[in-house]
């Protein structure tokens, strides 16, 4: 198991901020997850369900996934979304405001095992934004991309005076997206393949 990993990707924050700028603060949609924080979380979908009730909620259960009006109003973020060479089911804006917080909890088969990867590209952020994943603080600064295991248990904290805004990715792991692990390898848990991949899905991957 990867719990977490920065993947070989280097994007323009400013221009990834210039998208946000264009949103004005009525369009953000609070959180639907109301029980797992406290303060600010809302997002903007960039990406949703085909005929989702609640275009923020990620539909696990959706069998398509289309752009928003949101997403075609962006100039920097298709030009992000390009360069995954994999299907992309929910894209969004995820912004945690000044002071707030997300409880510690688990996300649903949300990881590299599960054929579904998160990747968050934090767009605004500064080092008194603590994430930990795991019990593991994880820094992510502006621009860059990070897969991290949301089935661990994981927690925010905002305790700045600025809002947070990552641009959050789930990706379909085909055979691009493991690629991008080749060289994460050690001697306790050897290579990508045989931490994650049973030979079953290997053929699925690779076929």
């Amino acid at each position: 198991m990867i719990p977490v990993q920065k993947l070989p990707f280097s994007f323009d924050a400013e221009s990834l901020k210039a998208d946000v700028q264009v949103f004005r603060a009525e369009e953000w949609t609070p959180h639907f997850n109301t029980q797992y924080y406290e303060g600010d979380w809302s997002g903007l979908a960039l990406r949703a369900a085909a005929d989702g009730y609640v275009a923020l909620y990620p539909d696990p259960t959706a069998t398509s996934f289309e752009d928003t009006d949101s997403l075609r109003r962006c100039t920097y973020v298709p030009r992000v979304l390009d360069e995954f060479k994999c299907q992309l089911e929910s894209v969004r804006f995820l912004r945690l405001g000044a002071g707030a917080s997300i409880r510690e909890h688990r996300d649903h088969r949300l990881s590299l095992e599960d054929g579904v990867a998160r990747v968050h590209i934090p767009v605004v952020t500064n080092s008194q934004v603590e994430f930990f994943l795991d019990g593991q603080l994880v820094e992510m600064l502006a621009g860059e991309a990070w897969y991290l295991n949301f089935n661990l248990h994981h927690r925010v904290e905002n305790k700045s005076s600025h809002d947070r805004v990552h641009l959050v990715i789930d990706c379909i792991v085909n055979e691009w997206f493991l690629s991008l692990f080749c060289n994460c390898s050690d001697d306790k848990f050897g290579t990508l393949d045989e931490r994650i991949l049973t030979e079953e899905l290997k053929e699925d991957y690779t076929s």
